[in-house]
């Protein structure tokens, strides 16, 4: 097999009734058009590929735990590089057992350490729409989001995160879900793999020359290359590059005094993306201060959450778009 209140609920049911449509009608068909099985992890007999696709470099979360009090993610990581989703409707007659054990059975023999796994029983369906809905877009996160996630049954599914180690070449990361559709159907399979890889690091489209013309231009500039962890304002690796730009326009600026606004999408309640895109702007004038010579008294952090969108919320793209950092002349 292996080549070696309630809105939330809704949302749920919603989503569930599309992914049965989704599974019913690709069940026993071909392959969805440009489609393969990965070289590393080759299908459950009988399944067919109902969605794929890859980005070449983004960030994805994987689930070490279950949810915390607060209902985050007690326990995740972050891993960075080429994500591919490949979701299977698997044969009518087999059940999200046999399926899930075939699979976790050929990754341990492989190499895989099973880093974390669990049941309906055990994480309940709050816990998959606090890793595939939360506020970011957890899986795999911005600026390249995998459109769709298979909504796993309420009341059967079966989840495993992995890890194969690799001397030299970046270790390789697997999320599997294996869950009952419907009834009549046969199981579904989603498969999350990332290939370690490092971002390139010539991809900043801003530079400080350009910051200033849009400054002078209208008075504020927008900037997307700036990476926080999901949900929270802690700044990336990713990010430097944009933020070394940054702090070259203002250190040429003379004078010059700013806001640094932060901005994220309308996922979540307001009150807590206002709260978020303050901490978020404040993370980024503390890291201009500390790492770039730059003089804190000349910028002022403001959030302002969701309230002022330059693309539509109703898509991964646009949201995408919505989280941002802008800087504006006082």
């Amino acid at each position: 097999m292996i080549e070696k209140r309630n809105p939330i609920f809704m949302t749920f049911c919603m989503l569930m009734l599309f992914w049965a449509a989704a599974f019913s009608s690709a069940a026993y068909g071909a392959d969805v058009a440009g489609s393969k099985d990965h070289p590393l992890i080759s299908r459950f007999p009988g399944s067919t590929i109902v969605y794929h696709e890859q980005v070449d470099f983004g960030e994805y979360v994987l689930a070490l735990g279950g949810l915390d009090d607060e209902r985050n993610l007690s326990e995740s990581r972050s891993v960075a590089g080429q994500v591919t989703r490949i979701q299977y409707s698997a044969p009518e007659d087999r059940s999200t057992y046999e399926v899930y054990h075939n699979y976790a059975s050929a990754l341990k023999e492989a190499g895989f350490e099973i880093l974390f796994s669990g049941t309906s029983q055990e994480l309940s369906w709050r816990w998959t729409y606090v890793l595939y809905e939360s506020e970011g877009g957890v899986n795999p996160l911005p600026p390249d989001v995998l459109e769709k996630n298979l909504l796993m049954s309420e009341d059967d599914f079966r989840y495993l995160s992995g890890e194969l180690s690799r001397a030299g070449d970046g270790n390789v990361y697997v999320a599997l879900t294996v869950s009952q559709t419907q009834p009549a159907d046969g199981p579904g399979i989603q498969l999350d793999i990332v290939e370690e890889k490092s971002m390139e690091k010539d991809k900043i489209t801003i530079d400080a020359d350009t910051m200033a013309s849009e400054i002078d231009r209208s008075g504020a500039v927008s900037i997307q290359e700036i990476y926080f962890d999901t949900g929270k304002a802690r700044l990336k690796d990713e990010s430097e590059a944009a933020l070394a730009e940054i702090a070259k326009f203002i250190n040429q600026a003379s004078g010059a005094s700013f806001y640094v606004i932060g901005h994220t999408d309308s996922r979540g309640e307001l009150d807590y993306n206002m709260d978020l895109s303050e901490s978020r702007a404040e993370s980024v004038v503390e890291a201009l201060a500390t790492n770039y010579n730059v003089d804190a008294n000349r910028l002022t952090p403001k959030g302002v959450g969701p309230l002022a969108p330059i693309a539509t919320n109703d898509t991964q793209e646009g949201r995408a778009q919505n989280r941002r950092v802008a800087i504006v002349k006082k």
